[in-house]
């Protein structure tokens, strides 16, 4: 996140916190006995003060460890709150609200000091501050932004429907300006999902606290290294994978990462280390954890699939490393040889992809036993409006999200095999499993015109390849989300929604649950 940006953060949660201590100050005068009052302010001037050091503002540090100490004084009973000594307050919470607002200003604050010592002094004396401070930010409910962002979703989806009357019979004057109104709800639309974008370092920096107590819990010497180059998510979204990668921590200091003494016999540094970084790819975000710990162990991931019938001897002793790795998306399935607070509940990685893939996003896990292991998170920018292709099946228009799919193809009909009963094309030098999507939804498959050509869409679930029988797509286009909350109207493979152009209603697939 860049200086501005901080810096923009810093005030709006610094001059809240000053109407805080002026509210709750007022209320004191009132009600002198309240410890609640005390309490808030005592709280509010300590953050500022935290908050100020972390940004190096020195003077702004120093007014509020004065106005902490007052209050500390009041609380623990060693000073009064008299009049003049309010007044005294009051005059420095006006400086602070200005000296928060524009960090350039210059005070002296020995007379202001020295105002909160001796608050009985009629002889001291200090400019009046005469500026209003203003917050470049303000906060604003997530429900009233909601209500904002479902409002531009159906004004796109109004602006489709008037584009599709128009391109059948509309005057040149029409088009031009539908052109421009296209402009106006594209920028309205982009600025309105801004306004719900969260820098991702706002929940980096919870981690740090996290994994240094994990860590010194379990004797181990970890070092966290994090990167949010400046990445911003929908709040939705944001919400959505902090669950998944406070598990996956966990999961890194207690199960991956050595104690110091395994480490060094392993000529490996006796502090481990953790990396953290965002990244964008294309219309999406990646969240790379790695960690330089003992990998795992997929011998006894198999055994442990074997154990539970999840899977039989002969095919755990025929799965590749990334099959066997594939077997952490199975619910129950836990290696931990023993419970802790940390991890080892049987809440596994099965809970983790569930989340992630609930808002359109996939993880990927790679291993190198001894040496570490990477998982990667891929998510959209937003949930709200996306990308979607809408395809055709069995005479019924479905969207698929565009950042799921890697590319379509259209096949000739003897080009499928079938490999141990299962449906596949070699594509790329690659077997990709197929998936009858007529079938799978319970619908008569279409009869094609051309019966030789089979069209399928390709989608990736847990960096494996999948292949989408359809009968055909038609384009591209923006989807607005609408949430099916009823659970008479969901199902398995879909919980959303989506009105077309044409006034009507498609229903959006998850590919991962298709496959």
């Amino acid at each position: 996140m860049s200086q501005n940006n901080y810096r923009e953060m810093y005030v709006s949660e610094a001059l809240e916190h000053v109407e805080t201590i002026n509210d709750a100050l007022l209320k004191l005068e009132e009600e002198p006995n309240k410890k609640e009052h005390l309490d808030l302010i005592f709280r509010s001037a300590h953050t500022i003060k935290g908050m100020s050091a972390t940004m190096g503002y020195d003077d702004t540090r120093e007014l509020c460890k004065n106005i902490e100490n007052i209050f500390d004084n009041i609380r623990k009973g060693q000073e009064k709150l008299t009049p003049n000594l309010a007044s005294a307050l009051f005059k420095c919470i006006d400086l602070l609200r200005e000296m928060i607002a524009d960090e350039k200003k210059k005070v002296d604050l020995k007379p202001y000091l020295q105002m909160l010592e001796h608050p009985d002094d009629a002889q001291i004396d200090v400019t009046e501050p005469t500026n209003s401070a203003k917050s470049p930010t303000i906060r604003v409910k997530m429900l009233d932004l909601d209500s904002l962002v479902n409002l531009v979703g159906e004004l796109v989806i109004s602006k489709m429907r008037l584009e599709q009357t128009l391109s059948h019979n509309g005057s040149d004057d029409a088009r031009q300006v539908m052109t421009e109104l296209d402009r106006l709800v594209t920028d309205l639309q982009y600025q309105s999902m801004k306004l719900r974008l969260v820098p991702i370092d706002q929940i980096f920096s919870r981690f740090t606290r996290l994994v240094r107590d994990i860590s010194t819990g379990l004797g181990k010497q970890v070092n966290l290294i994090m990167d949010g180059s400046g990445i911003e998510l929908d709040r939705t979204v944001l919400d959505a994978i902090t669950d998944p990668l406070l598990h996956i921590l966990r999961n890194c200091v207690d199960h991956g990462i050595e104690t110091p003494q395994e480490r060094e016999s392993n000529e490996k540094s006796p502090t481990g280390t953790i990396k953290l970084t965002a990244y964008g790819v294309g219309d999406q975000v990646a969240i790379k954890i790695e960690d330089d710990g003992k990998g795992i162990n997929t011998d006894r991931l198999k055994a442990k699939a074997v154990e539970k019938k999840l899977i039989t001897q002969d095919e755990a002793d025929k799965m590749s490393i990334d099959e066997a790795i594939n077997l952490l998306g199975t619910p129950g399935l836990s290696t931990a040889k023993e419970i802790t607070d940390v991890s080892g509940r049987g809440v596994g990685m099965d809970v983790v992809i569930t989340q992630v893939e609930a808002v359109g996003g996939n993880v990927k896990i790679t291993t190198d036993h001894g040496k570490g292991t990477t998982i990667i998170l891929t998510i959209p920018l937003s949930v709200s409006i996306i990308g979607g292709l809408l395809i055709n099946v069995s005479g019924d228009k479905y969207v698929l999200p565009l950042s799921s799919i890697s590319t379509t193809v259209v096949v000739e009909a003897n080009q499928i095999k079938s490999i141990h009963g299962q449906e596949a094309i070699v594509l790329r030098e690659q077997v990709v499993p197929l998936v009858r999507v007529s079938k799978l939804l319970g619908m008569q498959e279409t009869e094609s015109n051309d019966t030789n050509k089979i069209t399928i869409v390709i989608v990736n679930k847990g960096g494996k390849p999948y292949g989408l029988v359809v009968d055909s797509y038609d384009r591209k286009q923006e989807i607005v989300i609408k949430r099916l909350n009823n659970e008479t109207h969901s199902s398995d493979l879909f919980t959303n929604a989506t009105i077309l152009g044409d006034g009507s209603v498609a229903l959006i697939l998850d590919p991962a649950l298709l496959v």
